[in-house]
């Protein structure tokens, strides 16, 4: 009777145990598959995402290509949309990728084209006189900077030295010596993100809604209907060009002993008398525009003076500032190039006025590469005489060797898309990738499918109306602005190696 009554206790508890193991394997087989599918959705994303990376260096290559044959003088890689915009990359049937390189600036807004380096003012190179004379750069702002770039401990009279920085509740060694990127300008006391980058926090050149609402949503702002952006677009570290002719030779050097020897082949032979009088006397020559319309006052070995004309007038002044130099240095840095810079940067040259700024501005826009390729163009086309001339030209330069740029690579089916922000040197025999960093995380900077009604993307439209891409989601800034400093992700050049820089795992020469 007792055994009888434990049979079916037995079989319950056998039945009991199949379900439960039924059940954990059920439960396993849904994991698996959960993850199976998760897998396939990520590896799908991620391709995606990866392809867009692809797109988007190939941008960036094909920027560099162009870039390699700019000719002074050149303009029209400003603002290309036939060259950079909506570029196919490839299509598959399933997908076409495709990239757009683009700029921006304060004064035309978004567009389709490179940046001049150049055409901004160089931080570690340029005069003090032309850096203090920056939109927005008061006393405080530019006597912090000059400590923080020059080599010594002693304290500007509104600067800052290594001792207020080690009072900081996180202490940090100032440089003593050039910047490698204009973001690190952060570290220097006063340059604040609305500083440096205004009120364009996503970067995108337009006026969004969030950055004219004043302190509703970040970025603080003035709420002036216009775009504040910073001093970002007015400033740079790589500007620099090879002390060369525009047919790549190098020019010949008036300060010499050998002056008289020098090729004065299609110049007055007034010039070449001078050359050979320089040659004989101690007086040095700070600039080829200084012989414009001058006579020199010369002093020989025996300390008598004499005035000699220097032969160089109007018709030759292009020659001779293409062919010769005053300088004994192999690279030129901290010049404005006066055919990309804008009127506030202009304005910052010693002896250039807003009134004359706005006039260069307006003239070069009607005048031909050749006329360009030449400084002389400010004179010969009478913006100004011969004084002004010699006192603004040893600023200045009609060359531009780097250039920055953004590309955004995208799939225009999927929306996937990944945006990058490069600077590359043409000033070598094969273009160079100095910088380069992700700035996905911003957003879509304008519209990436075509709107069928063509207008352009560089508008104040809303952010929903200009978000159509669905990439990766930008990061929201729930800190307020000051997050925003801390997550420029970039990847500076390294000036030391000469050896480009990587960004997953992609060398930066290539």
């Amino acid at each position: 009777m007792s055994r009888q009554r434990r049979q079916p206790d037995s079989r319950a508890f056998v039945l009991l145990g199949v379900l439960v193991v039924v059940m954990l394997l059920s439960m396993i087989a849904l994991s698996l598959l959960f993850r199976m599918r998760s897998e396939e959705t990520a590896g799908s994303t991620g391709s995606g995402s990866e392809q867009a990376w692809a797109a988007a260096m190939s941008g960036v290559r094909e920027a560099m290509r162009i870039a390699a044959g700019i000719k002074p003088g050149d303009l029209d890689w400003l603002d290309a949309p036939e060259r950079f915009r909506d570029r196919t990359l490839y299509d598959d049937g399933a997908e076409e990728w495709r990239w757009t390189v683009y700029s921006g600036d304060a004064e035309v807004g978004l567009r389709f084209g490179l940046t001049d380096e150049a055409g901004k003012v160089n931080l570690n190179f340029a005069p003090t006189s032309l850096v203090t004379r920056l939109p927005a750069m008061k006393p405080l702002l530019s006597d912090a900077l000059l400590d923080f770039l020059d080599s010594d401990d002693l304290p500007r009279p509104e600067g800052a030295e290594q001792e207020y920085y080690d009072a900081l509740p996180r202490p940090y060694r100032i440089h003593n010596g050039p910047l490698a990127t204009p973001e690190q300008l952060l570290l220097v006391r006063g340059f604040t993100p609305s500083v440096v980058l205004g009120e364009d926090a996503n970067q995108n050149f337009v006026l969004d809604p969030n950055e004219d609402d004043g302190e509703e949503k970040d970025p603080p702002d003035d709420q002036d209907g216009r775009l504040n952006p910073g001093l970002a677009p007015f400033i740079t570290v790589f500007s620099h060009e090879s002390n060369r002719d525009n047919s790549g030779g190098p020019r010949m050097r008036l300060n010499t002993a050998e002056a008289e020897n020098l090729d004065t082949n299609g110049l007055a032979p007034a010039f070449a008398s001078f050359l050979v009088e320089l040659a004989a006397s101690e007086t040095t020559v700070a600039h080829p525009a200084e012989l414009l319309d001058a006579t020199l006052r010369l002093r020989d070995k025996e300390g008598r003076e004499r005035e000699v004309p220097t032969g160089v007038g109007r018709d030759t002044l292009a020659a001779v500032l293409d062919r010769f130099t005053a300088d004994d240095v192999e690279d030129l840095k901290g010049l404005v190039n006066v055919n990309t810079a804008g009127a506030q940067v202009l304005q910052a040259v010693p002896g250039i006025d807003g009134a004359l700024a706005e006039m260069i501005v307006s003239t070069r826009r009607n005048l031909a590469a050749d006329r360009l390729a030449s400084l002389a163009w400010l004179h010969t086309e009478n913006l100004v005489d011969a004084a002004k001339f010699r006192e603004i030209a040893p600023f200045l330069t009609v060359r531009g060797r780097q250039f920055s740029f953004r590309v955004v690579g995208f799939g225009s089916k999927s929306g996937r898309y990944r945006v990058v922000e490069a600077v590359i040197d043409t000033d070598a025999p094969s273009p160079r990738l100095l910088y380069l960093r992700e700035l996905t995380r911003l957003g879509p900077p304008f519209p990436l499918v075509a709107d069928p009604s063509g207008e352009d993307p560089g508008t104040n439209s809303p952010p929903a109306s200009r978000t159509t891409a669905p990439g990766p989601r930008p990061r929201r800034r729930t800190k307020g602005f000051r997050r925003f400093r801390g997550s420029l992700g970039i990847i500076p050049r390294q000036p030391s190696s000469g050896v480009g820089d990587t960004h997953a795992g992609m060398p930066a020469s290539a």
